[in-house]
């Protein structure tokens, strides 16, 4: 597995279509985003295949709380970067050893995610109903 270019975000750089971006301040340090912020760290990818692992190595990672031993930071913690690229080159070794099933337990984590968001809407709606019930009897007009 080659190493991968990790360096901080500047907006007069150009982006390119492999790239991935990570928070790189505050509790979410690590986390793979969409798009780039201020805040940021880039992976730069050479293609596809590479960002997809890359991606969801991140995300297993940001997942697991791995960063949290490295926040630096009283106010605003924050990831340095030489911590970050460290974390990210062991683990990518270490899951490059067995990519399928670190691949696979990541669907399955990210299926589970998308089960406890549409859970999470029922309660709502469930507090919405609930409420909706009991508010009539409040404020009815006589």
């Amino acid at each position: 597995m080659r190493s991968i270019k990790i360096y901080t975000f500047n907006p007069k750089n150009p982006v390119n279509e492999f790239d991935i971006y990570a928070l790189s301040r505050g509790l979410n340090s690590g986390k793979p985003l969409e798009t780039p912020c201020p805040n940021c760290f880039v992976l730069a990818c050479k293609n596809q295949a590479e960002k997809d692992f890359y991606t969801t190595l991140l995300f297993g990672l940001w997942k697991t709380k791995h960063f949290y031993p490295y926040h630096t930071g009283s106010v605003i913690p924050f990831i340095r970067i030489s911590d970050f690229k460290q974390v990210v080159q062991e683990q990518a070794k270490r899951v490059s050893i067995k990519p399928k099933d670190f691949l696979q337990d990541v669907e399955k984590v990210k299926l589970l995610e998308a089960k406890q968001k549409h859970i999470y809407e029922q309660m709502a709606l469930i507090n919405d109903v609930k409420r909706a019930l009991i508010y009539r009897h409040f404020h009815s007009k006589r």
